[in-house]
């Protein structure tokens, strides 16, 4: 769609209808439709969908952009969980080891 600077759109009622045109920097009708009341909800609806999309596109853009990309974060907060269960399981078997009685350097048997 070709986006024309200084145009507008132009939104009504006619006809017991929402009507609906676009109209060019010069003033001349691009677009003109009329649409029923459900017709004209279920494409506001749809407008709103895609309009939503495009904003989180920018948003991940963004943020593609700054380097702060989720997958990132979401790498960064796995190896950090990776390397503090490697210590937890480390320090238990150490504990493990010295608590057990039976595992004495005591040669007194």
């Amino acid at each position: 769609m070709v986006r024309d600077e200084g145009s507008r759109w132009d939104v009504g009622i006619k006809d017991n209808a929402v009507y609906v045109e676009r109209i060019s920097e010069s003033d001349e009708r691009v677009f003109e439709d009329s649409l029923e009341a459900e017709e004209a909800r279920g494409l506001a609806g749809l407008l709103t969908k895609y309009a939503d999309k495009v904003d989180e596109s920018d948003d991940s853009d963004k943020a593609d952009e700054s380097g702060n990309s989720d997958k990132a974060e979401k790498s960064d907060r796995a190896e950090k969980s990776k390397d503090s269960g490697k210590s937890e399981k480390d320090s238990e078997k150490d504990s493990d080891d010295s608590d057990d009685p039976d595992d004495s350097d005591d040669s007194s048997d």
